[in-house]
């Protein structure tokens, strides 16, 4: 009993290692992936017809108590930039407010016990009651198991799935939206009667 006992006080040390060897297997992935994933930002910039812009971010993990972060735990993001919502308002003082939609991101990012889980934050903007919840695009168990063709597929389905959370993307519907998570934006633009003292002609 006593060794079945030491036995499984020993399996701490190898999640242990496991862990380690997961967090070092991404240091060496990680410039990799940043690198291709620019290059996919490169080609998107170049060749895209509507340009909003495709960023690729760095982030570290950052503790709050002492405000210090991880240099261990990198994660890297694939983003889009603003668009405008093509709506604009004005009052009588001359002052407008336009709508814009924040792009959307996909990051790989490291958990504590060394995966990478890959999450998809769709496009919002302010007619969104509420923040759009993530989508978990991929859990990769071993970061050295991520193959850039692996990390374009990623990036190819996160997209697809950004694109229908668009307002742009809502204009186009396909025989296949049950296989695509949706993010609608269909909440109204708040209409009220307003006199005017313009004839409508």
């Amino acid at each position: 009993m006593l060794k079945e006992i030491l036995n499984i006080s020993n399996q701490y040390a190898e999640g242990a290692k496991k862990v380690q060897r997961r967090r070092d297997e991404w240091l060496v992935k990680y410039p990799e992936l940043k690198n291709h994933l620019k290059e996919i930002a490169d080609y998107l910039n170049a060749n895209t017809t509507y340009q909003q812009g495709f960023f690729v971010d760095s982030l570290h993990a950052f503790n709050e108590d002492i405000k210090g972060t991880s240099s261990k735990m990198p994660s890297v993001s694939f983003r889009s930039g603003e668009m405008p919502m093509l709506v604009t308002f004005k009052n009588s003082m001359g002052e407008k407010k336009g709508y814009v939609e924040e792009g959307f991101h996909i990051t790989f990012n490291p958990t504590i016990t060394g995966e990478i889980v890959v999450l998809l934050l769709p496009h919002q903007s302010d007619l969104n009651d509420e923040p759009p919840p993530y989508t978990t695009l991929a859990i990769i168990d071993d970061p050295i198991e991520l193959t850039m063709d692996l990390a374009e597929q990623i990036i190819k389905t996160g997209m697809e799935i950004a694109q229908k959370s668009s307002f742009t993307g809502m204009t186009v519907r396909t025989d296949d939206e049950d296989d695509i998570p949706q993010v609608r934006q269909t909440n109204p633009i708040g209409f009220k009667r307003y006199e005017t003292t313009e004839k409508i002609k």
